[in-house]
């Protein structure tokens, strides 16, 4: 019963973390984006740059998570296999 209730903890941390590692993504484009119109960089430059860095570290960050949680569930179920 415990360890049902760790795994459904660990599911939904991860859940929380994806969520919140994409929006903490866009904030840091946004501001690397964006505030080089400060600079004098146009704002078509800048929507652009923004969403080619979006795309770039956004898949980068959802195929990690993706990699940890494929590896965990594969360690869980050979663990729970030679039980």
């Amino acid at each position: 019963m415990l360890e049902k209730y760790f795994t459904w903890l660990a599911e939904v941390l991860l859940i929380i973390v994806v969520g919140v590692g994409l929006v903490f993504i866009t904030l840091h484009s946004l501001y690397y984006s964006y505030g080089m119109m400060i600079f004098g960089e146009h704002s078509a430059a800048a929507t652009e740059m923004f969403w080619e860095s979006e795309k770039i570290w956004s898949s980068i960050y959802t195929v990690a998570v993706i990699v940890i949680a494929v590896s965990t569930q594969i360690v869980r179920s050979f663990k729970s296999s030679k039980k």
